[in-house]
């Protein structure tokens, strides 16, 4: 029997690992790349930019060619990390939004008798092909614990209920759940904080977007997600500027939850709410860059390939929409690097 001591993954197993992703940082899209790919005189010009940092030559401004090249870079990366990461539950983490957006899609479907596969991501833990055959003949013995059992609870929620928003919040709340036990089960405080950090990002956002709505608590208690730094009974009552401010006042998210409160008050936007809360959770993982080695610099690399997806297709839709570069730029979030 092996000894205990054995099995524990040390940052020490990590020195390979975290070589190789502080060698490829450099390769990320910083603040001054990004309005490099806006101020460009051309598309052409900014997709340069790109292949500077190492990404696929896109040969169209078609956003399709655009989107195919975002997933060859995403499945790059997740491709790099689980090869060299010594626990494949730090990939399994970021990989698990995809599979419940897919199961969102398609349970929907089965609802709307529209087809689902123009909507899918084949980037999760499984495959489209795999999740289709699985949810089609209910056959879930392949497919990981947690998922298997909300598809049945989440498809009697639709077929009662036909409200697909529910869905979207039931699944939401079992995705940060598996998401927040595998980083508790793999020990990383960091990972863990991360994720919580995610889930009051979720709950503000909900909170202000319900109110703003006009929605009951009734529809808010079902959309709150438990497991973060800030407890949702703190939410659960009549949502106003200041419980809004003063609920996450001592929260990495509090100029986020100033912006929520000024679009209750009718002076802000949601755009700058979102913002101020992306740039929130990046300047967390920023911890990560001053790590010299261990499972917080792979998690850094793969928040901040996920972060630079996101800014390549606001900054190429903008363009493609003729917003101009100020406009775009605005938009944008803090760069990782």
């Amino acid at each position: 029997m092996r000894n205990l001591a054995e099995n524990i993954i040390k940052d020490t197993d990590y020195l390979y690992a975290s070589a190789r992703i502080k060698a490829l940082e450099k390769n990320l899209l910083t603040r001054d790349r990004m309005e490099r790919m806006c101020e460009a005189r051309s598309m052409e010009d900014a997709f340069k930019v790109l292949t500077e940092c190492g990404w696929p030559e896109i040969t169209s401004t078609d956003m399709s060619a655009v989107e195919a090249a975002l997933a060859h870079r995403r499945s790059e990366t997740f491709a790099l990390i689980q090869s060299v990461a010594p626990d494949k539950r730090i990939p399994a983490v970021f990989l698990m939004k995809y599979d419940y957006h897919n199961l969102k899609t398609l349970l929907k479907s089965e609802v709307t008798g529209e087809k689902p596969e123009p909507l899918l991501i084949d980037a999760g833990r499984v495959s489209v092909k795999q999740l289709l055959a699985m949810v089609r003949e209910n056959n879930f013995s392949d497919m990981p614990p947690a998922m298997a059992k909300i598809v049945v609870e989440g498809r009697d929620l639709l077929s009662r209920t036909r409200d697909p928003q529910l869905l979207d919040f039931y699944l939401d709340r079992a995705q940060f759940a598996e998401m927040l036990e595998t980083a508790e089960a793999f020990g990383s405080a960091f990972l863990t904080g991360y994720i919580k950090l995610m889930i009051d990002s979720v709950n503000l956002r909900a909170a202000v977007r319900l109110r703003r709505m006009g929605k009951g608590s009734e529809t808010l208690r079902f959309a709150l997600l438990p497991g973060g730094n800030v407890s949702i009974m703190n939410l659960q009552h009549d949502i106003t500027p200041d419980l809004i401010d003063s609920v996450f006042a001592n929260s990495p998210l509090s100029a986020a939850a100033s912006a929520g409160a000024a679009v209750l008050r009718g002076e802000g936007s949601l755009a700058a709410m979102d913002l101020a809360s992306d740039d929130a959770l990046l300047h967390y993982l920023k911890r990560a860059k001053y790590v010299a080695f261990g499972a917080e610099t792979l998690i850094g690399y793969l928040a901040a390939q996920e972060s630079e997806l996101t800014a390549v297709r606001i900054i190429i839709a903008g363009r493609l929409a003729g917003l101009s570069a100020e406009m775009i730029i605005e938009r944008l979030r803090d760069a990782y690097v």
